[in-house]
């Protein structure tokens, strides 16, 4: 039997746990080296990690293999220009829980829109600004570049060939030609007046009133006092009620003068009722102001068929610094915000605005369209059919409009 010194013992296991260090060592090296191969071979992502503003995407959207399972496929918020990091987690095909992340661009790719005819008169020296002719807006930009591309003299009759140019901040742009015609400034002469026909409430009781409609006006100062009980024994069923309104961009908040009286008296006669305010907000901030004011103003009624918001300044938009964006946000901040306070909202507009303009979401539509039938394709809760409509106890005309208790 072989005796071994202390110090050989010492020696023997020094070495032993040596080794046994070294090949735990080696053994978790091999791991990490395999976990980061299995990490580098299980998510394979897309060439193109590019996105449009806006654009609704999950994570797996740029993936394109996975070697293993995703936990948890998350939407990718793309509401902001530029680099947007993505995290998420797996298992790999080992069932281990793997963290990733990469980086997607959120890119501006839309055009402007122009809206504009092929032609347009000014007489010589006209002092407005060309590219207000036309409405053009951009998509996110609020600011985006609008010139007027060719050679004219404004005081010189004659027809001027042109384009119509806005580029965003992007590079994006779109042309639109047009020709200029400026003519020499007549003698003003009174044009023949114009009236569209009247149309009296019995006719459209007659062919619009059915189980699930009802009929209504909306009012404002222009008609003067209302006897309201003799508009319900008309025939009307709601009323929607100007609240106030803005005269430009950042005026004040000005109370209609008959609003207390009409909400009153509307009320009283038993009918029930929404409220407008037409709107020159062109901010968020201001948005959100104004639905605060009116929900002040508004506290004390029962108001049942919620506060549309009309903004209509469609001829001065070109110099509202906003984008199509950002007047959607305008609007949706509006209604959230009354919405916050207990109020529906409405969006009111006319077909050719939602058309070009307005993303309604999740917001009842009272649709302007002044026609014998509807056109428009989106969805909407309210059409005003008429603005000379003559009702019993209303002078003069009044904006008749039909409730659709089918589509709300």
């Amino acid at each position: 039997m072989v005796h071994l010194s202390r110090r050989q013992i010492i020696v023997i296991v020094s070495a032993s746990i040596t080794i046994i260090l070294a090949s735990i060592s080696i053994w978790i090296a091999l791991d990490i080296a395999e976990t980061k191969r299995l990490d580098a071979e299980s998510v394979i992502l897309k060439d193109d990690l590019r996105i449009s503003f806006g654009e609704q995407v999950v994570t797996s959207d740029f993936i394109s293999a996975l070697k293993g399972e995703l936990i948890n496929d998350q939407s990718i918020n793309t509401e902001q220009l530029g680099k947007v990091k993505v995290e998420f987690e797996y298992y790999n095909i080992k069932h281990k829980k793997r963290p990733y992340e990469f980086t997607i661009e959120v890119v501006d790719d839309t055009a402007p829109k122009i809206y504009g005819s092929s032609q347009y008169t000014v007489p010589t020296g006209y002092q407005g600004d060309l590219t207000n002719l036309m409405l053009s807006a951009d998509n996110l930009d609020d600011k985006p570049k609008r010139e007027i591309l060719g050679e004219y003299d404004l005081g010189t009759p004659g027809n001027y060939s042109l384009s119509y140019s806005i580029t965003d901040a992007s590079g994006n742009s779109t042309k639109q030609n047009f020709t200029l015609r400026v003519v020499k400034p007549t003698p003003s002469s009174n044009p023949p007046a114009y009236s569209m026909q009247k149309l009296p409430l019995k006719e459209v009781v007659q062919k619009h009133k059915t189980s699930t409609t009802k009929i209504g006006v909306d009012v404002s100062q222009w008609q003067g006092k209302i006897d309201w009980p003799a508009v319900k024994d008309a025939g009307i069923e709601f009323a929607f009620i100007r609240l106030g309104y803005q005269t430009k961009f950042n005026s004040e908040y000005t109370l209609d003068p008959f609003f207390h009286q009409n909400v009153q008296a509307a009320q009283a006669a038993g009918l029930p009722i929404g409220i407008y305010f037409y709107s020159y907000a062109d901010t968020v901030e201001q948005a959100k102001d104004q639905a605060e004011w009116i929900a002040e103003q508004i506290s004390d009624y029962n108001i049942e068929l919620g506060v549309a918001f009309d903004w209509e300044s469609w001829s001065e938009f070109n110099i509202a610094n906003m984008s199509l964006y950002t007047i959607n946000k305008v609007a949706t901040t509006f209604l959230d915000t009354l919405e916050s306070f207990g109020y529906n909202g409405v969006l009111y507009s006319s077909k050719v605005y939602l058309e070009r303009i307005w993303q309604p979401n999740n917001y009842p539509v009272w649709l302007a369209q002044y026609y014998d039938r509807v056109t428009y394709d989106g969805d909407y809760w309210i059409w005003q059919m008429s603005n000379t409509g003559q009702v019993t106890g209303i002078n003069g005309d009044v904006d008749l409009n039909i409730m659709y208790l089918d589509k709300n």
